[in-house]
């Protein structure tokens, strides 16, 4: 069963309009919340009216934090291994001081959304305007408007890396690239906006919060603590999430705002976000400057790398400065670097708060890498898959030892890989040998087509642990239960491919639940490639003692050794008698039996295991992208985009291609259009998808994925995370194809999203 492309179960329900979304529920007498935004990037909070909103029809309510003083100081950044941030406490909304131009002011709570929103309209607030720092490199420099004034600095965590000595190889080197590398601020755009509901029981004195989050357990922590309740006097249940790409990790002011709410109130209560709102009140990611330096020798070999980046993380940072750490470790790829020098500088700044979107951190690594490589291959006159023929890794020197720590702590191993291999395979599903012809004959048409190449890698599967429950239910279906949750990555099929493989049933008999902090008692989260990895080693474990328990049972009913019963489609039998045996509902009956509970040490055929990593397994992957340039107007076509991915041993390739395309559009969207911008106030100018280029199914090239499999040695199926990496190198690789097309003394492209205006001027 593992390893087979089998359908996504999921999709037929959301295909069919059954979804199952925070929105859908049918919450009776619910009251709706509208949030009253901050114009202003910085500002005093003088005074909040709310004697016009609190007179409209159907309004139950209008709160501002003295109000509610459960949400001051609520949201302190979470503690992330790797990089300390100063510390501050987020208030929920707002404490006298505005940080961002849609922070919450206040809420508006109603019969139904329409009229909350037209109270939300008529609260007066006075707000008295202060300096706002916009840009990260300003934000350093002295006298500098602070963020958080008490901190006296506007750099919320410094991180620095160093292996081998850079300044000798720098001395060494016979070619030395310097560049100032910008990637631009993002967001990501879910089908399903954020939302929140939340009901509380007056009988029982607890709360049942849904919530499209990627972290429910995270959720009900920041919730309990605020209101002074017993963990497990909060159920936190994220059911169908309509996407979430990282944006949907971090706890938000919403879903504490509706929480505290329903309490107040004593009535369901319930948020949801607009496709408008979302651009000011979802994070933002991205954001980077680098300062970048290769070194490398006469014949190409890389001698050293060093970096100085900026990550403009915005008023806060919801999930710590886990990115600079990311970023850090994965600037050395999938090459040889004897010598690596990097400080990373997180700051803050009044714009909407940034965490990890897919990614995190990575495709602004890889961007900075690969465009350096490119670039020193054509000061080396070589052809850039020559010059990364020479650095690679090769799969013979793995395990491979980077004398670095990686996020966690741990020593930065690469696990598993033959990476030469997943260049020659992308170079040649994507034509390189013949490209250089075609090339020429189009340029003698006219036509500027270009090749890029990108190689990256991804850590994935990082702890701290993950845990799963598998059981045998009366009627013989296999029930299995895990706390992550899932935002479109085929959780219901994958790891049902995993218990049904390691049980011996049919992958129809199994049913996989997960995302509620009321049916499984720990998990953090879905994020960071590491379901498949940790969840289903988890998943593997349960179902292997699960099937000892069966074997034990059903020797004892057959009168046989344990040794000798097979279990094989949901049915044990004695070894080469397949017709004495018993279906795994008989044996769940006898499991209760009390002469077999007593035998087992429990009830029942079920089992829970948790896992908990070392360390990260390394994925990684090479992406070709072809490209035209228009002569005229700079516009930039994707012809063709071609992957080829290491993802270990795959649970379903059929989901995981389904993965890589996905990324590799969030990677097109990224090289040629997306962008946040701002405005020296602080105001956000591409807030709405007619100013956020995304990218549409008429901009796409048919995505071609091959993968190559190295099953990791560090969990017992071999698995690698897949859910990320697709994103990482789409920005490097389609701007190297850009570049390649311009040719030889054309400006170099430094900086995603590429512009096409500044192609056409000086193509």
């Amino acid at each position: 069963m593992i390893g087979q492309p089998a359908r996504r179960r999921e999709d037929l329900r959301f295909l069919t309009g059954r979804g199952r979304y925070v929105s859908d529920l049918p919450l009776e007498h619910a009251a709706h919340v509208a949030v009253v935004r901050s114009p202003h990037a910085h500002a005093r909070i003088v005074s909040v009216d709310a004697g016009t909103a609190r007179a409209q029809p159907g309004v139950l309510g209008v709160f501002s934090l003295a109000d509610l003083p459960e949400l001051r100081g609520a949201l302190p950044p979470p503690v992330v291994p790797g990089v300390a941030v100063k510390p501050y406490r987020q208030s929920a909304l707002a404490d006298g001081v505005v940080r961002f131009s849609g922070e919450a002011v206040a809420v508006v709570v109603a019969t139904d959304s329409y009229a909350a929103t037209d109270g939300a309209v008529a609260v007066g607030v006075e707000y008295e305007p202060l300096l706002a720092t916009v840009d990260p490199e300003a934000a350093l420099e002295a006298g500098a408007q602070l963020v958080h004034a008490d901190w006296g600095t506007n750099v919320a965590a410094t991180l620095t890396l160093e292996m081998g000595d850079f300044e000798t190889a720098l001395r060494r080197a016979a070619i030395v690239v310097t560049r100032r590398v910008r990637c631009a601020r993002l967001t990501a755009l879910p089908l399903e906006p954020r939302t929140a509901a939340a009901r509380w029981d007056r009988a029982t004195a607890s709360l049942h919060v849904w919530s499209s989050t990627q972290m429910p357990y995270g959720v009900r922590q920041r919730i309990a603590e605020a209101l002074g309740l017993a963990p497990e006097a909060v159920r936190v249940t994220a059911p169908d999430v309509g996407g979430g790409f990282g944006t949907k990790g971090p706890v938000y002011p919403e879903e504490l705002i509706v929480a505290t709410l329903a309490r107040r109130l004593g009535r369901p209560v319930c948020w949801t976000d607009t496709r408008s709102a979302s651009f000011f009140s979802t994070t933002h990611a991205g954001d980077q400057l680098h300062t970048a330096t290769l070194a490398l020798a006469g014949d190409g070999r890389i001698l050293g790398l060093a970096d100085d980046f900026l990550i403009d993380a915005g008023a806060y940072l919801p999930r710590g400065a886990v990115v600079a750490g990311v970023t850090a470790t994965h600037l050395v790829g999938l090459y040889r670097v004897p010598a690596f020098r990097c400080r990373g500088r997180v700051v803050v700044t009044h714009k909407v708060p940034s965490a990890p979107y897919r990614g995190a951190g990575r495709p602004q690594a890889t961007f900075v890498a690969e465009r350096l490589m490119d670039i020193a291959a054509g000061e080396l006159g070589l052809d850039p898959a020559d010059l990364r023929r020479r650095n690679l890794i090769d799969a013979a020197e793995m395990p491979f030892d980077r004398g670095l720590l990686y996020r966690d702590g741990m020593p930065m191993v690469h696990d598993s890989g033959d990476y030469p291999t997943l260049l020659e395979k992308a170079l040649e599903s994507a034509g390189h040998r013949t490209f250089r012809a075609r090339q020429a004959a189009a340029r003698r048409e006219g036509r500027l087509l270009g090749l890029g190449i990108a190689a990256y890698n991804e850590a994935t599967g990082i702890g701290p642990h993950e845990g799963a429950t598998v059981g045998v239910e009366s009627d013989g279906r296999v029930r299995v239960i895990v706390g992550a949750p899932c935002q479109g990555q085929g959780h219901e099929t994958t790891l049902a491919q995993v218990c049904a493989h390691r049980l011996g049933v049919g992958l129809e008999c199994v049913a996989v639940t997960g995302g509620d902090t009321g049916r499984f008692p720990a998990s953090a989260g879905t994020y960071a490639s590491r379901v498949a990895v940790i969840v289903g080693s988890a998943v593997a474990q349960a179902a292997d003692v699960v099937r000892d328990k069966a074997r034990r049972v059903a020797a004892r009913a057959l009168e046989c050794d344990a040794d000798d019963i097979v279990i094989a489609d949901g049915r044990a039998h004695v070894k080469g008698a397949p017709d004495r045996g018993l279906g795994l509902a008989a044996l769940a009956a006898l499991a209760q039996h009390p002469d077999v509970v007593r035998s087992l040490g429990e009830p029942g055929l079920a089992a829970t295991r948790y896992v908990s990593p070392e360390s990260v397994t390394w994925a990684s992957g090479v992406h070709v992208a072809t490209v035209e340039v228009d002569r005229e107007t700079g516009a930039v076509s994707v012809l063709a985009y071609h992957a080829v991915h290491d993802a270990g041993h795959e649970i379903n390739p059929l989901i995981v291609a389904g993965q890589t395309q996905g990324g590799a559009v969030q990677g097109i969207g990224a090289a040629l259009g997306e962008e946040i911008v701002y405005d020296a106030s602080g105001q956000v100018l591409t807030g709405t998808l007619m100013d956020y280029a995304l990218p549409r199914a008429d901009s796409v090239p048919a995505i071609e994925v091959a993968s190559y499999d190295s099953p990791s040695p560090l969990n017992p199926l071999g698995l690698k995370g897949t859910g990320e990496g697709s994103a990482v190198p789409g920005p490097a690789a389609i701007a190297n194809a850009v570049a390649d097309a311009l040719g030889a003394g054309a400006p170099e492209i430094t900086e995603v999203p590429i512009r096409a205006r500044l192609l056409a001027r000086r193509s």
